[in-house]
């Protein structure tokens, strides 16, 4: 009997062993597009406010980042390698390419910040180098027909509108226009305040690729979101008056407060 126990003993040791090894393999990546206007509300109430960019873009999706992930779909953390040579990676013709889906939202910020953050916190994990990582950005974007993934949900009704909620099922659909196959996608939603417990708005999509970046893929099951509830209906919110301003940014309050509990999830850090 003791010889049974310690055999399903080292049975589950290994196999924790095997998960942990996985989890640090990256086996995909997360396409992370972002909803400027609600990108902008969340700056606006962070426990350090800032402010966006103005005008705030509302008809396009913009790139957040590109994730290497694990087979189950969880972002791989690692330490970042000492920089490049920036003007070596972000050749003239890269930054205008980057530029048209990845521009920095906010305020004050330069062109090539938040490219540099993404690397660091996450293309390095991906285990290749800065210029594969933005030209691989590039062609997943680049695997979008119409443009931009607003088009898709423009042609299938779904407009930013502050009047006008969706069923997720009806988004996840439009998007599913991008594929030649249904795939699953990731969608991230945050409170539109404290008590409004029936509507969220849309703040990230995610689209999943194989690890070279050539082909869309089903994204992972187990690291589905849950914060697009799906009876909650879903709204793509217009810009909304930037209260905050850079003086009173330590003490400014914005017009549309997310929960305390809320904001960690939120990677509102880079610049």
């Amino acid at each position: 009997m003791k010889k049974l126990v310690t055999f399903f003993l080292l049975v589950i040791l290994l196999l924790e062993i095997t998960i942990s090894v996985d989890s640090q393999n990256p086996s995909l990546l997360k396409f992370v597009l972002q909803w400027p206007p609600t990108y902008c509300i969340i700056l606006n109430s962070a426990t350090q406010p800032g402010r966006c960019k103005e005008p705030i873009l509302q008809h396009n999706l913009t790139l957040h980042g590109v994730w290497p992930a694990d087979q189950r779909g969880y972002s791989i953390t690692c330490t970042a390698p000492p920089d490049p040579n920036w003007n070596q990676v972000f050749t003239a013709a890269v930054e205008n390419q980057l530029m048209a889906f990845w521009p920095p939202l906010r305020e004050k910020s330069q062109k090539r910040d938040l490219w540099k953050h993404e690397w660091r916190a996450h293309g390095a994990c991906g285990r290749t180098t800065p210029q594969v990582y933005f030209n691989t950005a590039i062609k997943i974007n680049n695997m979008l027909q119409k443009g931009n993934l607003f088009n898709y949900l423009k042609t299938s009704g779904i407009i930013a509108c502050n009047s006008l909620s969706f069923a997720k099922k009806d988004i996840v659909d439009a998007i599913r226009k991008v594929f030649v196959q249904v795939l699953d996608v990731y969608l991230t939603c945050i409170p539109i305040d404290a008590t409004n417990k029936t509507h969220v708005y849309l703040s990230e999509v995610t689209l999943c690729t194989n690890l070279g970046g050539t082909s869309f893929i089903s994204c992972p099951s187990q690291a589905t979101p849950t914060s697009c509830s799906t009876g909650a209906r879903i709204m793509l919110p217009h810009p909304k008056l930037q209260t905050v301003t850079i003086a009173a940014a330590a003490t400014a309050t914005a017009t549309t407060e997310i929960p305390r509990r809320n904001r960690s999830r939120w990677d509102i850090s880079y610049v």
